[in-house]
């Protein structure tokens, strides 16, 4: 039995993160500015009351800011957050590191994944993002393949070298 036989969820793609942040609003400009996203709506009372619901354009939300407790850590929720480009070119991924550093945005690293090439950005609150050129496509498990055979490669990219 494969891992995939063993549950019957089967998860197309990420719906939705949601992120404790420092300051809602701030981190929402941030995420506008930066990622083009926009505000959906923002939360009045209850649970999530002064949480910000964002989107890349065709879902309710895509990321949701929800005020985090005044002491807590920044950023280690997780490891990173990856975003696939609707744009499939190394010349759309230049673009967006050019914009990135126009922004002032703190770029982490740049790796090459053998079926991607990613950048690693952080936002205000020092989350980890990526933003990634898928390189092999995933049709008819391309991808998958590719990278069990590169056993998971990340290579370092300079960024001339993108």
């Amino acid at each position: 039995m494969s891992q995939t036989d063993t549950s019957p969820i089967r998860v197309d793609k990420i719906a939705h993160i949601v992120l404790f942040v420092k300051d809602p609003e701030a981190s929402a400009k941030w995420y506008s500015d930066v990622l083009n996203m926009k505000i959906v709506a923002r939360a009045g009372d209850g649970p999530y009351k002064g949480g910000v619901f964002m989107s890349f354009g065709v879902a309710d939300h895509d990321i949701a800011l929800f005020p985090g407790e005044p002491d807590a850590s920044r950023g280690k929720e997780f490891e990173h957050i990856g975003l696939m480009m609707s744009g499939t070119s190394m010349d759309d991924l230049r673009r967006n590191y050019s914009f990135f550093k126009e922004r002032g945005v703190e770029v982490a690293e740049i790796l090459d994944h053998g079926v991607s090439t990613g950048i690693y950005f952080y936002d205000p609150d020092g989350h980890m993002l990526e933003v990634f050129c898928q390189r092999i496509s995933t049709d008819g498990g391309a991808s998958q393949a590719e990278l069990n055979r590169n056993e998971g490669q990340a290579n370092p990219v300079a960024p001339d070298q993108l």
